[in-house]
């Protein structure tokens, strides 16, 4: 039977760094990963918004996070979880069939962007199919890109894009933008400054096409079914994300997307459960927040374990 302080499930940076404040604050520290340290931020090809690094591949700085983790004594489980029964103080997490007890637990499983489904997206991730305009924008600064969505978080990120890429093809699959009229008008007034954004709606991507340089050319259908051909170095995909909140839904407060609620403290419902990232209701989802989410749920949890001793 393995019984520690403080059992993290997912190592992400959120993750991470909850476990080297739990580390520092003297507790036994587990973190359970199932599949890579990092979690979608070790999928950035290139961080530059984090402070300390000009640029830093997002997969080097989960390492490094990890790596300082485990050299204050952190350990690392790695398998699937298949069950936790919640009860303070002696929770029990089941990881492929071994039993783990832990006084207090953080859920850190994140969020995981939704994928297109196109031909050569999985060939070209971290080769100029990005999802996220704010982390990976930087690294295409004066480039031609396409941005792929309809909704409220495609419409920013376009606007976004707009200010630092030379041109901006956004392929919609819909008639309209589903978005707020007031970002709306934001929308069509940076199309008319800017003069950079092109709309292609009613359209679908067919193709990415890329070589061991990165991508280079998207193939979309557009509305009169006429096959496009787009050179580009980027493309931004931006419909929507998906919490990895399946494991607790039944037993944890979820909002209406399936997000974990927390408190000030980022509690769960659950006593001395507490969750950190992008799993948990928010409204910035960078790997900054989610390392002050990890510092502030480890630091809980410590004040939960001194007062329930």
């Amino acid at each position: 039977m393995r019984k520690y302080d403080v059992a993290i499930i997912g190592a992400g940076p959120g993750g991470l760094t909850a476990a080297i404040y739990a580390m520092r604050s003297g507790l036994s520290t587990v973190i359970i990963e199932r599949d890579m340290i990092g979690g979608q931020a070790s999928l950035t090809y290139e961080v530059n918004n984090y402070p300390g690094f000009v640029s830093i591949s997002g997969s080097e700085l989960c390492a490094k996070m990890h790596d300082q983790a485990t050299l204050l004594g952190a350990e690392t489980m790695y398998g699937e979880v298949s069950n936790i029964n919640f009860a303070p103080m002696n929770n029990l997490i089941i990881v492929e069939g071994e039993e783990v007890f832990a006084n207090t637990i953080i859920l850190s499983m994140g969020a995981k962007a939704r994928t297109l489904g196109a031909d050569g997206e999985v060939e070209n991730m971290g080769k100029g199919i990005c999802y996220c305009a704010v982390s990976d924008g930087a690294a295409y600064k004066d480039e031609n890109v396409v941005l792929i969505g309809g909704a409220t978080s495609a419409v920013e990120d376009a606007i976004y894009l707009s200010n630092i890429c030379k041109s901006v093809t956004v392929i919609n699959n819909l008639p309209s933008f589903t978005c707020g009229e007031q970002l709306l008008k934001q929308f069509e007034k940076q199309c008319a400054e800017k003069k950079n954004i092109s709309v292609n709606y009613n359209s679908k991507v067919i193709e990415f096409v890329g070589d061991e340089d990165g991508l280079k050319v998207v193939k979309f259908l557009n509305d009169d079914g006429t096959e496009v051909i787009t050179p580009s170095h980027a493309a931004f995909i931006s419909i929507g994300r998906a919490p990895d909140t399946k494991l607790v839904r039944n037993s944890i407060h979820l909002d209406e997307q399936g997000y974990i609620a927390v408190d000030e403290n980022l509690e769960t419902n659950q006593p001395g459960v507490f969750a950190c990232g992008d799993v948990i209701v928010k409204k910035v989802r960078q790997i900054v927040t989610a390392c002050a989410d990890g510092a502030i749920a480890a630091t809980s949890a410590a004040n939960y374990i001194n007062e329930n001793k």
